[in-house]
């Protein structure tokens, strides 16, 4: 008998020692692996989780309290914790990819929305030019060649010819262009939105896996030793007097008409700044129209004047030549008249002054050509930088979710078990609140400082229309006014203000009101 106490003894600290060795698993920066690689360890991972549960499955309910028990629990909620920091990379790189693809989409029916109406217009000019050529017939250059006055009328009509000719070759060359890459970009668009609804699927499939592993979480977390000490502090703050309820929930009120100001504010500020931003870009664009008026008018002044003077050149030629020939005829006139031979008389031609001068082309409809239109992107840059991120990583224990409890509204959810962790800018923005006077950075059943929010911050996003909240932190590190960029890291998890054990509570605003986060973030 007390050789086999003995034996259990050695086993269990056998396996004490080797469950001491287990290190929680390190998150794995987005930008430092692939996804090959970020998949090769969530795969090595769900190993580890099967090889944990399976201990844990031997255990016996009389067990569970001791060390050993924790220790494994903690090391399976690690990897659990790190699997899910991992799905949550892949979901924001795919929602990246989709964005984008989105936008390429967008850019491309753009393109080929431009290329049906040049195409359209290319067509109706050929059909104008097959018409023409109908009409006209192939005889073109006979007709020319017979009808030409003289060589040099001659030489006019053979060039205006050859003009038609190669013009009619450069619509029909651009004609056929045009098509072949209009067919060409449907054929890309095709594969565009082929692949972006791939990546849907994708986002799909790993957003019920997110699920899954979240709730798989909050099953672990339920057992461990830590939880069943923040429900007993939550217990205690149930069963708190109907005079502690009342001013808990009398400094909400108070705390929501503050934090709905500070929006206000902030949102007046943005629409001022707006309506600059629009003032200044209406004069940018009537001083561009302005100068493309002006340039266009000189250019118009100066097509007249170079047609004006083309046709005071030509009906200066014309008089040169009408001169010349009056000349020969005066001097076959007199050479007759020596001979005393009749001779019929002649009528000289001379330039009619009431007649039109050649018509100037008129340019005033020309416009000039229009910028291509750009797309937007960026790492937090255009989409990347739009979507809700998640604001703990690496920490993915809600402890409470967004909805109503102990007869009042919890606008936000609670990220737990993650003391000092980073806190970071779920989306980029701007900082219109930042309260950091809160020292009081433990668990506790009343309020000390921050409205019951502790130290905390809000961030008005770039459209204007989202806010979010990051409370109970122990210490901020940034200030009013501020622009951070989605993922920046803004302060660290603490337990300030109205709150029970170290958390993030954390609140997405639009235009001004809390709403879900869950129907924003990965999971």
């Amino acid at each position: 008998m007390r050789k086999q106490n003995v034996k259990r003894i050695l086993a269990v600290l056998t396996a004490f020692a080797c469950l001491c060795g287990v290190q929680p698993v390190r998150k794995v920066p987005a930008k430092a692996a692939t996804i090959a690689e970020l998949e090769a360890q969530r795969e090595a991972n769900k190993k580890k989780i099967q090889a944990y549960e399976a201990k844990l499955n031997q255990f016996s309910e009389s067990q569970k309290k001791e060390k050993v028990y924790q220790t494994t629990l903690t090391a399976k909620i690690n990897v659990l914790e790190g699997n899910l920091y991992i799905l949550d990379t892949e979901l924001d790189g795919i929602k990246e990819n989709i964005a984008a693809l989105n936008d390429e989409i967008a850019d491309m029916e753009e393109t080929i929305a431009v290329q049906e109406q040049v195409i359209d217009q290319g067509l109706d000019e050929f059909k104008l030019r097959l018409r023409a050529m109908y009409v006209s017939g192939n005889d073109s250059l006979a007709s020319a060649l017979v009808g030409a006055t003289d060589f040099y009328d001659l030489l006019s009509k053979y060039e205006m010819i050859s003009c038609v000719a190669r013009h009619d070759d450069a619509l029909v060359t651009s004609l056929k262009d045009e098509l072949d890459s209009y067919h060409a970009n449907l054929t890309l668009l095709e594969q565009q939105k082929a692949m972006a609804l791939e990546a849907q699927q994708e986002r799909e499939s790993k957003q019920i896996e997110m699920k899954e592993s979240m709730s798989d979480l909050q099953r672990s977390y339920a057992d461990s030793e830590l939880e069943h000490k923040r429900l007993e502090e939550e217990k205690k703050l149930v069963n708190s007097s109907i005079q502690d309820l009342e001013a808990k929930n009398k400094l909400a009120e108070q705390a929501e008409s503050e934090i709905r100001e500070a929006i206000r504010r902030a949102e007046e500020e943005a629409k001022r700044e707006a309506q600059k931003r629009a003032a200044e870009e209406a004069a940018r664009k009537a001083a561009e129209e302005a100068a493309i008026k002006a340039a266009e008018e000189a250019a118009r002044k100066a097509a007249q004047e170079a047609a004006l003077k083309a046709a005071q050149q030509a009906q200066a030629d014309a008089m040169v030549a009408a001169a010349k020939q009056a000349e020969a005829q005066a001097q076959a006139q007199a050479q007759q008249s020596a001979l005393q031979i009749p001779q019929p008389t002649f009528q000289i031609p001379m330039p009619d002054e009431n007649v039109a001068s050649p018509a100037v082309k008129n340019v005033d409809n020309a416009s000039p050509e229009t910028d291509a239109p750009k797309s937007s992107g960026g790492a937090d840059n255009s989409h990347s930088g739009s979507e809700f991120a998640w604001p703990c990583p690496g920490h993915y224990y809600v402890s409470s979710t967004y909805g109503y409890r102990w007869g009042t509204l919890h606008k936000g959810i609670d990220i737990a078990q993650n003391k000092g962790a980073d806190v970071t800018a779920s989306r980029s923005g701007k900082v219109i609140r930042a309260v950091s006077s809160c020292s009081h950075n433990y668990g506790k059943d009343s309020n000390c400082c921050g409205n019951g929010y502790g130290n905390h911050v809000i961030i008005q996003h770039d459209d204007g229309t989202y806010s979010t909240l990051y409370g109970h932190m122990e210490r901020i590190v940034v200030s009013v006014g501020d622009y951070v960029n989605k993922g920046d890291t803004i302060g660290y998890v603490g337990s300030t203000g109205w709150s029970t054990g170290f958390h993030l509570h954390f609140e997405i605003r639009k235009n001004g009101t809390a709403t879900d986060p869950s129907e924003f973030l990965n999971y």
